[in-house]
C-alpha cells in the first residue's frame, strides 16, 4: 500500500508583521513539521515557497481561484496550499 499525503495547508500572512501561519487539515499529517509560525515566507518550507509563488500570481476572488495540484487562493493573504 501507498502511502500518500492528501493534507491541505492553510497558510496566511498576517499583512503587518509578514508572519506566516501553518496549519494542516487532512486525516494523516505525514508533514506535521510544516505546521507552525514563520518570520516570513522566505523562511517556509521550500515546498511550500513554490507553491505560494504560483498562487500569489492569481487574482483575488471572487472566482474561487485554483491550481490543480498546487492549491488556492483564498483572500489577499489567506492560501490553501496541497501537499
Amino acid at each position: 500500500m501507498e502511502v500518500t499525503d492528501d493534507n491541505t495547508y492553510r497558510v496566511l500572512i498576517q499583512n503587518n508583521t509578514e508572519h506566516v501561519e501553518v496549519m494542516c487539515f487532512g486525516m494523516d499529517s505525514v508533514d506535521p513539521d510544516a505546521e507552525g509560525r514563520y518570520n516570513s515566507v522566505h523562511d517556509l518550507p521550500i515546498w511550500i515557497q513554490t507553491k505560494l509563488s504560483m498562487l500569489m500570481m492569481l487574482d483575488v476572488p471572487p472566482p474561487l481561484n485554483e491550481v490543480k495540484g498546487v492549491g488556492s487562493r483564498i483572500g489577499p493573504s489567506l492560501y490553501w496550499v496541497y501537499k
